[in-house]
């Protein structure tokens, strides 16, 4: 691994989430990898000189205008921290720019706007990665690998499923900004926003199977009680609810559930369920693992550390049925024994150090995994539940591409003027 290979890091949107990516930095940069962050951008001018004053960037370094900051010439890569409705305007823009571009979670919130994105890294010969924290650790790796050995035999069902007792961005979890539920900004609630960590793991370790149909339901009904929260006026247009039931072909079947609030303590968790045995997937990485932890601190945001494992129901070879058999598969489900066997697989276990990888060559785009294509199918996957909602019945997958519009905002007003983003070459 080159880790003396410097890196030059600029950040678009210096709001919570780029803190959990300093976090890293600092983390790895500890461990010995050459990273520098030289520059940062944010509309808010007030939070923009916090930000440099606690990560030692010069007043010169700080910009309100991002398309100032591409300008530079000692950028590596840029890595977008915005708000969801504007990853894909500002990540397009960036590759646009002539530089590779790591961007946050939602790739976008709408499928058409994640394939405007996913092309864009053709169209302008730029790399490109999604943040998606639940498919690099072990606990994924381990799935995807004994379902190609047939541990489960005939994969038949898996469950997609992220829960919150009261956690809705910017309201019961303060430290995020009500943006989150802008419709404008955010546009859509769990199923977007959270539910790409639990979909996007079960895709992958599936092995992105091709998607036949897909009915869903969503709420807003959590809402609409003034005792939890007068704030809201009960008249928030982002659900705080989704579920649907998903059929792909070859026979699989998912059901996906996810919210952000709701008046129930467990509602179980992720699973895969084959002819010969079964997964129950523990502890779903969204937070980032190890890496996104402050030494002596907490998780950025909230939340603690997750520790990703996976139980193992099945049938031996003598016919006998076993419940909760953790030793399962290629090792232990931390990933310090595989990493002891081989210290490449370290590259595998953090999104922001394989990004890291990635750009030094030390991974290539056969040997990495690609977070754009599997963000890309999550966002196709979610809008069809939304699509379904909204239609009152189940879609197609050529439904889906043929009703999927762009939504990603193409103009942005800011304290310096209006930001245009120019997206016509994609129509057609």
């Amino acid at each position: 691994m080159k880790k003396d290979q410097e890196i030059r890091i600029a950040i678009i949107g210096t709001g919570m989430i780029s803190h959990r990516h300093m976090t890293v930095i600092n983390n790895l940069k500890k461990q010995g990898h050459n990273l520098k962050v030289v520059a940062a951008a944010e509309i808010q001018k007030d939070r923009l000189e916090a930000f440099g004053k606690q990560y030692g960037l010069d007043e010169k370094d700080l910009y309100q205008d991002f398309r100032e900051m591409l300008k530079r010439d000692d950028i590596d890569e840029v890595e977008v921290c915005v708000h969801n409705n504007l990853h894909t305007s500002v990540a397009t823009a960036v590759m646009a720019a002539g530089y590779p571009c790591y961007s946050e979670k939602p790739m976008s919130a709408s499928y058409a706007d994640a394939k405007i994105l996913y092309d864009a890294q053709k169209k302008y010969g730029q790399k490109l990665a999604i943040q998606i924290s639940s498919i690099y650790n072990p606990q994924t790796r381990i799935a995807k690998q004994m379902i190609a050995d047939g541990k489960l035999g005939k994969v038949y069902h898996a469950r997609s499923v992220g829960h919150r007792r009261q956690g809705r961005p910017g309201y019961d979890m303060p430290f995020f900004s009500k943006d989150f539920i802008d419709p404008k900004i955010g546009v859509h609630g769990p199923l977007f926003d959270l539910g790409i960590y639990h979909l996007a793991q079960m895709l992958y370790v599936l092995g992105m199977p091709e998607l036949e149909s897909v009915y869903g339901v969503q709420s807003c009904d959590y809402w609409t009680n003034p005792k939890l929260d007068k704030v809201t006026n009960r008249t928030v247009p982002v659900e705080d609810l989704g579920v649907g039931i998903a059929r792909f072909k070859g026979g699989i079947s998912m059901d996906i559930y996810e919210d952000w609030a709701m008046h129930m303590d467990e509602i179980g968790t992720s699973f895969i369920a084959g002819s010969m045995g079964g997964l129950k997937f523990i502890d779903v990485d969204t937070t980032g693992g190890p890496l996104a932890v402050p030494e002596g601190g907490a998780i950025v945001g909230g939340g603690n550390l997750q520790l990703p494992r996976l139980e193992w129901f099945g049938i031996t070879e003598e016919g006998q049925t076993f419940a909760n058999k953790i030793d399962c598969a290629i090792g232990d489900v931390s990933g310090q024994l595989e990493i002891t066997m081989d210290p490449e697989m370290e590259m595998y276990n953090d999104n922001q150090l394989q990004w890291y990888s990635y750009l030094r060559g030390d991974l290539t785009d056969e040997t990495r995994i690609d977070s754009p294509y599997i963000a890309m199918q999550t966002a196709f996957l979610s809008e069809g539940v939304v699509l379904s909602s909204e239609l009152g019945r189940s879609v197609t997958a050529d439904e889906i591409k043929a009703m999927s519009k762009s939504i990603a905002l193409r103009e942005q007003e800011t304290p310096f003027g209006t930001i245009k983003y120019d997206f016509d070459e994609y129509k057609g």
